[in-house]
């Protein structure tokens, strides 16, 4: 197999992974029967989780790419700083 074919095979079931990982996390916080106030709140959580796994997944699989990965990596480091300042903040 080239090179080129096992960087798409890992960058595939790396996503593949990001993507279970992430309906994993939205069944076990959907799992509770909430009020309807409470309910919209982990709503919101969940679709915050979800989409920030598939976000690091895909750019974990960007980064088996030798030619997209300084930018890969520029905002996945990026996105970490934004990550600390927003947990700091609130």
């Amino acid at each position: 197999m080239s090179d080129f074919w096992q960087r798409v095979v890992v960058a595939g079931l790396m996503v593949v992974v990001a993507v279970a990982l992430a309906r994993l996390v939205d069944r076990r916080i959907g799992r509770y029967h909430l009020s309807p106030e409470t309910a919209t709140r982990y709503r919101v959580l969940r679709r915050s989780a979800v989409v920030a796994i598939v976000f690091v997944g895909v750019l974990s699989a960007l980064l088996v790419i030798p030619q997209v990965r300084a930018v890969a990596g520029g905002v996945l480091a990026s996105s970490a700083v934004i990550g600390l300042v927003l947990g700091l903040a609130g």
